[in-house]
């Protein structure tokens, strides 16, 4: 019994090291900039980054001279289109976890588990929105054509694509009428997180972000 107990009691100890290890790096890495020579472009392409305080988004325009992201996803797929879209936002994350918690209130053990070990592959949410006005939960920046395709690409690589390369929709995926979920490549983990997607994605771009943030805020942060 005292060997047992003298297991679990070690079991427990290295968890928590490795807890306490994880929040360390999460949030030392977040501080470090890269690309800290990044400049907003007065003319450029605008690109936004929202928040829910634990999962980040790219917002980006509907239609610009690089893409009119229309013809990726079309506007009947979404049943609830808003009058006066002009952006459309990129998350990406687990796949498990995207479809079976539409709220905070819906998680289940279970999901959380499937998602941090990285069951069932993911997903991107694409989502149409009116115009969004910058505050805390928003940060917008412009960048350069180059810039911008860089984070196209990293949207595009992304997606799962079926016959004649067309995005694979998840039938009967959303959570409110104007999102849609898409078959994605790659597998959620406690080092790649839906943020560090959208990190990866604004350091390949050469926009400011941190070295690593497996948490929204420091994505945030660095684009203010």
């Amino acid at each position: 019994m005292l060997r047992v107990i003298g297991f679990l009691v070690g079991w427990l100890a290295g968890l928590l090291a490795a807890a306490a290890l994880y929040a360390v790096a999460a949030f030392g890495l977040a501080e470090l900039p890269v690309n800290r020579d990044f400049r907003p472009v007065a003319d450029g392409i605008a690109v936004g980054l929202t928040s829910n305080g634990a999962h980040a988004n790219l917002v980006l325009p509907i239609v610009s001279d690089r893409i009119d992201w229309t013809t990726v996803f079309p506007p009947q797929d979404f049943p609830a289109y808003p009058w006066g879209a002009s952006t459309i936002s990129f998350g990406w994350g687990s796949r498990e976890f995207y479809l079976n918690t539409p709220t905070w209130a819906d998680l289940e053990p279970e999901t959380a588990a499937a998602a941090v070990l990285g069951f069932g592959g993911a997903a991107l949410q694409v989502a149409y929105w009116p115009p969004w006005t910058p505050g805390e939960d928003y940060v917008e920046t412009r960048v350069s054509p180059a810039a911008y395709d860089a984070l196209v690409r990293h949207i595009l690589a992304t997606l799962a694509t079926g016959t004649g390369g067309r995005p694979q929709r998840i039938a009967g995926s959303g959570y409110h009428g104007n999102d849609g979920f898409y078959e994605a490549r790659g597998r959620y983990s406690p080092i790649v997180t839906c943020n560090e997607w959208v990190r990866r994605g604004l350091a390949e771009a050469g926009i400011r972000t941190a070295f690593w943030s497996p948490f929204p805020a420091a994505l945030l942060d660095h684009l203010r």
